[in-house]
């Protein structure tokens, strides 16, 4: 089986870069592409207001949803709290991991109440900076969320009560086997950023899926194996050197 990929952009909120963010829906409507919208749903993180805020946001984003593009409740502020890395460890500060779980299930529910508000109902969690732990994915679950877009995995897994809907990727690579996300944060996008976007969505058009379509596929898979968790930590091992490397160069 050739490898599946899926295109999700995190910090959707009123306040972002409406400017970068026109071309690049351009660019998915004309493959039509259905991509995953990680939506700051109370954004208060000064570095997500890079434009002045979209009257129409929610409308926008209900729009979206009925034409097939998924939303994802992205925290509930942006504002970090702990410097827990969570269950991934990728990055030390986190929105949820560390606090307790009555304090985290108070911040999913304001968050989900908002959406809810606004007549949408995401249908999965996505972290901010990939952090977030058990006590996490327990509220959630309370709260009828059951899907998370994250993880290093191979394959969508079950794993502590929920479905990975792995994301291992920023860039695109041509991969033989696999369900792959690719992660953007569109904020800061150059324009040669922006043209390579065209470039990729271009090259791989035919075998991008919708977050939807990945989760009917696999809603009914078994839990992850030691093959399963052998990959998933040799990425993520591969994943962190490269951000040390990064950090001191």
């Amino acid at each position: 089986m050739k490898a599946t990929y899926l295109v999700r952009f995190d910090d959707i909120c009123p306040t972002m870069n409406w400017t970068v963010w026109s071309q690049l829906e351009a660019v998915l409507a004309r493959y039509e592409v259905k991509p995953l919208l990680a939506v700051v749903p109370d954004n208060r993180d000064p570095k997500l207001q890079v434009e002045p805020a979209r009257v129409d946001f929610w409308a926008w984003a209900r729009q979206k949803q009925r034409e097939g593009w998924s939303i994802g409740m992205h925290g509930y502020q942006h504002v970090y709290e702990t410097c827990s890395g969570g269950l991934l460890g990728i990055h030390r500060r986190s929105e949820f991991a560390g606090l307790p779980v009555h304090r985290q299930k108070e911040k999913l529910q304001r968050a989900l109440e908002i959406f809810h508000a606004n007549g949408i109902h995401p249908e999965v969690f996505v972290a901010p900076s990939h952090s977030f732990d058990i006590g996490t994915l327990e509220a959630l679950v309370e709260l009828g969320i059951e899907i998370v877009s994250d993880g290093f995995f191979l394959f969508p897994q079950k794993r502590w009560g929920v479905l990975w809907i792995p994301q291992q990727m920023w860039r695109w690579y041509g991969m033989p086997a696999g369900v792959w996300t690719v992660a953007y944060h569109h904020n800061r996008m150059t324009a040669e950023q922006i043209n390579q976007f065209a470039k990729d969505i271009h090259r791989f058009a035919s075998r991008i899926a919708s977050f939807s379509e990945v989760v009917r596929r696999y809603r009914a898979c078994g839990q992850a194996g030691i093959i399963s968790l052998s990959f998933a930590q040799a990425w993520r091992l591969a994943l962190l050197a490269k951000l040390r490397l990064k950090r001191y160069a």
